[in-house]
């Protein structure tokens, strides 16, 4: 398990693909009620409150050591579900316009084989249902023109893959609270 000081390692780990054949929703944290601490009162109520809140992430991510780093830190929060879609971009954006898929965020990658990450977003943002669903570009690229390219496409962040990996969780814990409560 790594610690807040690890560095990152990049080598190759076990993950599930968002695929056809299987559900296309990976839980990598148990669901449970929203609960007070004692003596803080309510909790923060998210934005919709029609429902018990929960993030649905898609991850978009073509590295499997990344994929599995990704996915070690979105399985510590109690309320996230997720799936990845790395080998079959395609195959996510068909699922989702079929409703088989209804994420709320977007975690996204640029430089992929099979669909760049700013094809993966237009097409993306053709789909009614994902018009304004927060996407997230998390990459390697330092480029100031992928940064402004990703802001240009209606992305709601742009970060650069951090080399620790407490940095990446608390980047991910803010993702996911902005995803939550706004």
């Amino acid at each position: 398990m790594p610690t807040a000081d690890s560095v990152i390692d990049r080598s190759p780990g076990p993950s599930r693909r968002l695929n056809g054949d299987e559900d296309s929703r990976i839980t990598v944290g148990p669901r449970r009620p929203l609960a007070a601490k004692p003596g803080l009162g309510a909790p923060v109520e998210p934005r919709s409150s029609q429902r018990p809140w929960s993030v649905n992430i898609l991850l978009v991510e073509d590295d499997a050591a990344d994929t599995s780093l990704i996915l070690d830190v979105l399985k510590r929060h109690p309320k996230v579900s997720a799936a990845q879609a790395s080998d079959h971009p395609e195959l996510a954006l068909t699922q989702i316009a079929a409703g088989r898929w209804e994420p709320n965020l977007v975690l996204l990658d640029i430089h992929m084989p099979r669909i760049d990450g700013f094809a993966f977003l237009e097409r993306l943002r053709l789909i009614p249902a994902m018009a304004s669903v927060p996407v997230v570009f998390l990459t390697t690229s330092c480029l100031a023109r992928d940064a402004v390219k990703a802001q240009q496409g209606s992305a709601a962040s742009y970060i650069i893959k951090p080399n620790t990996y407490a940095e990446l969780q608390a980047r991910l814990d803010t993702v996911i609270k902005r995803a939550v409560f706004g």
